[in-house]
């Protein structure tokens, strides 16, 4: 996989990482959340099917509500918004965190109702308790901090991430990452999401970065990957599940963070001259 000369001779001098699944735990985070909210539910209910029924009632409430365009704009999810404050002065938050508890407890208990839980009270409880639960779940990837730590000194480090502001400060926070960027960029402050190329030239800019030095590093092949290409910077796709790559091909793939130095720190004509595996041309 070959690139332009200017690239090959440049030196790769910052990263920008995604957030959520990359660097922080997001998914695995909320399912226990859910399993420890579940637990206190006084009657036998296989929790797989649970949350795959919570899941499903929570996005067919979210795309009723009048936010959505908004919401998938800038990159919130359903399940986010269990437990989201939706901080902020734009008008769409205000109507968001007005609409909020409802949402929230209108899932809860339309999905207690399937399991033939009827109690209004029961399903207020938990969906104050889930949001109490997940507030307090920051969890990283093992490798994360370590990572981080390494490249502070070497690299200038940007965080781009979709998500209401709120949620990604807390998670940011919440796992003491703060401090190893020099620029972070939440599509929720900014009214676009990735893979909108504006987001990319916000972080860029925060940056002062050049595209020929930068690389992008996500879990999302939509969002992270096709997103930073289509700016025109240089990719690395974290692939932690063995996921197959169809129709948009990164230029790198790792299983784990700590695969990255090896990537950045090679002479440019033999990083450039690698196929997205790692193996010669």
């Amino acid at each position: 996989m070959r690139d332009s000369s200017s690239q090959q001779n440049s030196k790769m001098d910052t990263v920008l990482f995604d957030l959520d699944d990359t660097l922080i735990v997001e998914w695995k985070s909320a399912e226990e959340s859910f399993i420890e909210t579940i637990g206190q539910i006084d009657h036998k209910i296989d929790i797989d099917e649970f949350i795959k029924t919570i899941r499903g009632q929570a996005k067919e409430l979210w795309y009723k509500l009048p936010t959505i365009d908004f919401c998938l704009n800038i990159g919130i999810s359903s399940w986010e918004a269990l437990w989201a404050e939706f901080d902020g002065n734009d008008n769409h938050y205000k109507i968001l965190r007005d609409l909020s508890a409802n949402y929230r407890f209108e899932t809860w208990n339309q999905t207690l109702i399937k399991f033939n839980i009827n109690n209004p009270d029961v399903a207020n409880k938990l969906s104050l308790e889930f949001k109490k639960i997940r507030d307090t779940k920051h969890k990283l990837f093992p490798e994360t901090k370590g990572t981080l730590d390494k490249f502070k000194s070497l690299f200038k480090l940007g965080i781009i991430t979709n998500g209401a502001p709120d949620l990604q400060w807390k998670k940011i926070n919440g796992g003491n990452l703060k401090h190893f960027f020099n620029y972070i960029t939440i599509s929720g402050e900014h009214g676009y999401a990735k893979p909108d190329k504006r987001l990319f030239d916000i972080a860029m800019d925060g940056l002062k970065a050049k595209k020929s030095s930068a690389i992008m590093v996500g879990d999302s092949l939509n969002s992270d990957i096709k997103g930073a290409q289509d700016f025109g910077i240089k990719t690395i796709w974290i692939n932690r599940n063995n996921n197959k790559a169809e129709n948009i091909k990164p230029d790198y793939e790792i299983a784990n963070l700590t695969e990255i130095i090896k990537i950045i720190t090679m002479p440019p004509n033999d990083r450039f001259g690698l196929h997205p595996s790692g193996s010669p041309d």
